[in-house]
């Protein structure tokens, strides 16, 4: 049990603040240039490019550093000859002790939590999950504006947001099931050690 801390040592303790920063960042900032770009400029193109720059730069985020350093999770597509292969990564057992020891990583039921490591786990998934919810209701708002141009960047945003959505779900789902894994050894291995000593 981690001593008791403040709110920001605890995310100073067990997670990476600007990186769960910058997981709201960019899609709350691609949120609110959609919504407002019309106050900033009547061009379309310099719209599009900007709220696309955005929404790459939150995949980017999401995909290669979120994932990865607040949840243990990283997930990528290798193009070979043969065809498409999704790469799916979640850290063994020996990463996880090594990174609970640097208190760089937290993972629900795989290291200690601690209430700041838990609102960071649930933050990073709540914001994913609504991500292309959010899109989404944009997206019946343009069709309803007849906007027909701006539903172009409710596409990119949608399959953006959605491929991280469906990443990391199968990410955790592997997840789940090397921690059942474990969970099993050990308990095969405790069980083996009480009958030998019988």
């Amino acid at each position: 049990m981690p001593p008791q801390q403040q709110d920001g040592e605890v995310l100073q303790a067990y997670g990476h603040p600007k990186i769960a920063f910058f997981h709201l960042f960019w899609k709350v900032a691609a949120v609110l240039v959609y919504i407002f770009c019309g106050v900033f400029s009547s061009s379309f193109i310099v719209n599009f490019v900007v709220i696309v720059l955005l929404l790459t730069l939150d995949f980017w985020t999401t995909k290669n550093l979120s994932g990865r350093l607040l949840v243990g999770l990283r997930w990528w597509n290798e193009t070979t000859d043969e065809g498409s292969n999704w790469r799916f990564e979640t850290l063994g057992e020996a990463s996880w002790a090594e990174a609970d020891q640097q208190k760089g990583l937290c993972m629900l039921l795989v290291v200690p939590v601690h209430h700041g490591c838990l609102l960071l786990l649930l933050a990073m998934y709540n914001v994913l999950l609504l991500q292309p919810v959010v899109w989404g209701v944009l997206g019946i708002i343009a069709l309803v504006k007849i906007s027909v141009d701006y539903l172009l960047v409710i596409a990119v945003a949608v399959v953006l947001s959605s491929a991280n959505v469906v990443g990391y779900t199968k990410c955790s789902k592997q997840a789940s099931a090397q921690l059942r894994d474990m969970a099993r050894n050990a308990m095969t291995s405790g069980l083996t050690a009480a009958i030998s000593r019988v």
